[in-house]
C-alpha cells in the first residue's frame, strides 16, 4: 500500500516512515509543513492512505480530511494524535477510517495498515 505521512513533528514523521516501511508498505511522502503542504502532496502522489495528525500548522487534520475527501471522496484517512480523543464528535465529523493514539507502536501501527488495505 502506498502511504503518505503528515505529522509537523520531523521526527516522528520520519520514525513512522521507518515503520511504515518495516510493515511492508511504501513511503510515498513525509509532509512535515504543514496541512496545505498535505493537501498537495495528496494531489500529487495519490497515496492509498495518509496517516493524518490531527494538529498540523496552517490548516489541522480535520480540513486537510474535508479537503482531500472534497477531491477523491474515496480517500482512506488514519487520524493521529497524543492530544485529542478518537470519540471526540469534531474528530469523528472528520469521518477517519482508523486512528492512532500516539505514542504509536509499531503492532499498532502495522494491523492499522493492515485493516485499511483489507
Amino acid at each position: 500500500m502506498r502511504v503518505l505521512i503528515a505529522d509537523d513533528d520531523k521526527l516522528l514523521a520520519e520514525f513512522l516512515a521507518a515503520l511504515v516501511a518495516a510493515a511492508g508498505h511504501e513511503v510515498v511522502a513525509v509532509e512535515t509543513g504543514g496541512g496545505l503542504a498535505v493537501v498537495q502532496s495528496y494531489t500529487r502522489h495519490r497515496p492509498d492512505c495518509v496517516l493524518l495528525d490531527v494538529m498540523m500548522p496552517r490548516l489541522n487534520g480535520c480540513t486537510v480530511a474535508q479537503h482531500v475527501r472534497s477531491r477523491d471522496p474515496s480517500a482512506r484517512i488514519v487520524m493521529m494524535s497524543g492530544m485529542t480523543q478518537e470519540d471526540l464528535p469534531a474528530i469523528q465529523q472528520c469521518r477517519p477510517d482508523g486512528w492512532l493514539a500516539k505514542p504509536i507502536t509499531f503492532d499498532t501501527l502495522r494491523d492499522t495498515l493492515k485493516k485499511i488495505a483489507a
